[in-house]
């Protein structure tokens, strides 16, 4: 009986969670700019490009970060892991420092994926960010999916799939 109980409450704990952290996703959704086609972006490496120049036919992952973000600490070997994966991944350091600084930052931890630096958090201003980490799913060129927040390996997973598998 007891452990009927435990469980329910449980179950319902779990199902509260999902709904308010998709309430505060829904909230704080960043807005797609108009000219995201016309962006181009610089990664740390020289190479330039823009989102519409990604493989259309893969999800991609923009993700919003920075290197003070204590949520990033335990957002980021995540999206690591899905890089590494063959994820496509588009990082975006705000307000991060300069390139050597967040160049830095990623080969102390052993990251891997493309990064633009947004020194100033332009770029994030022109998505109107307001909370690090951010994680923006596009498919097909469009905004599928947002979450904030901390985030964990399996629910990104899991994001990904329901944006490849229905997307």
């Amino acid at each position: 009986m007891k452990l009927k109980i435990l469980l329910k409450n449980a179950i319902l704990l779990l199902v509260s969670l999902i709904i308010v952290s998709s309430i505060l996703d829904f909230v704080r959704r960043p807005v797609v700019p108009e000219e995201i086609n016309k962006i181009t972006l610089q990664d740390l490496q020289g190479n330039t490009f823009s989102l519409e120049s990604l493989d259309h036919n893969k999800a991609t992952l923009l993700y919003f970060w920075g290197t003070w973000c204590g949520y990033c600490r335990y957002t980021s070997p995540a999206i690591n892991s899905l890089a590494k994966e063959g994820y496509q991944v588009v990082s975006v350091a705000l307000r991060s420092g300069n390139e050597t600084d967040v160049n830095d930052y990623l080969s102390k931890n052993d990251y891997h994926f493309t990064t633009v630096n947004d020194p100033k958090g332009e770029f994030a201003k022109q998505w109107q960010i307001n909370v690090t980490p951010t994680i923006v799913l596009l498919s097909k060129g469009k905004m599928d999916l947002v979450t904030t927040g901390l985030t964990s390996y399996w629910g990104l997973k899991v994001r990904l799939f329901f944006t490849e598998f229905f997307g």
